[in-house]
């Protein structure tokens, strides 16, 4: 079947002549990938999404070998397993010819995400990152953060694995964050560990807040420099 008749198919919302226009704007992916022919043929098993409503995002910085993203909370890094939502990577797919993930947020979180634009700047990146050469700071709020009153230190193992957080304070209940490693929901479930519950964490027991008060602040890295993404007025700073 053609694209376009697989996309007013699938999409009753769109005509044919919709589907095309949105293919001719790259705004159809098919298996993730943008599509601009409306006469390609696809199969029942090929995935197709469309994506014509771009939820705002801010480009940061970029060249022509990477890309980096204020990420807004709610929106997914990634593709998640149920295509339930769209993500960022999927947004930047539309514009760009290619975009390569590196690295991720929680989905909830917000903040600064970098992309490699070229293959060969993504094994560049996917070395930085494992090297641990790359600087990442991030901006909590957290129950009870008043309380620290000097930079600590947290190492206690996540799923059997290294992890260690760095803990500044900053004002109030806000908090800078420093991560060396990169395990699953380290920065929750380190500072939950201790006490400090982030606002808007449900799952290990913070506060409620209009969002999970967690921002990817910033990004130091060889070749790229650093990266400020300045936090949402939902983070509560202003």
């Amino acid at each position: 079947m053609r694209l376009d008749q697989a996309v007013a198919a699938r999409f009753p919302q769109y005509s044919r002549r919709k589907a095309r226009d949105l293919i001719a704007s790259r705004q159809v992916l098919v298996n993730d990938r943008p599509v601009a022919v409306a006469s390609r043929n696809v199969e029942d098993s090929d995935r197709i999404a469309v994506i014509d409503d771009l939820p705002p995002f801010d480009i940061i910085r970029e060249s022509a070998e990477w890309v980096a993203v204020n990420k807004p909370a709610g929106l997914p890094t990634q593709p998640p397993a149920d295509r339930s939502a769209r993500s960022l990577e999927e947004l930047l797919r539309v514009k760009y010819p290619e975009i390569y993930l590196i690295h991720r947020i929680d989905t909830p979180a917000s903040g600064v995400v970098l992309f490699a634009r070229t293959r060969q700047y993504a094994a560049r990146l996917s070395e930085l990152f494992a090297a641990r050469s790359v600087r990442k700071l991030y901006l909590v709020r957290a129950t009870g953060s008043t309380a620290i009153e000097q930079e600590l230190t947290i190492e206690t193992p996540i799923d059997g694995k290294e992890a260690i957080t760095i803990v500044r304070p900053l004002r109030g209940d806000l908090l800078e964050v420093e991560i060396r490693t990169g395990r699953t929901h380290q920065i929750r479930r380190h500072l939950a560990s201790i006490g400090l519950p982030l606002l808007g964490d449900r799952r290990y027991g913070g506060a409620a807040a209009p969002r999970l008060m967690l921002h990817a602040w910033k990004l130091e890295l060889a070749d790229v420099g650093e990266l400020i993404a300045p936090p949402p007025e939902s983070f509560g700073l202003l």
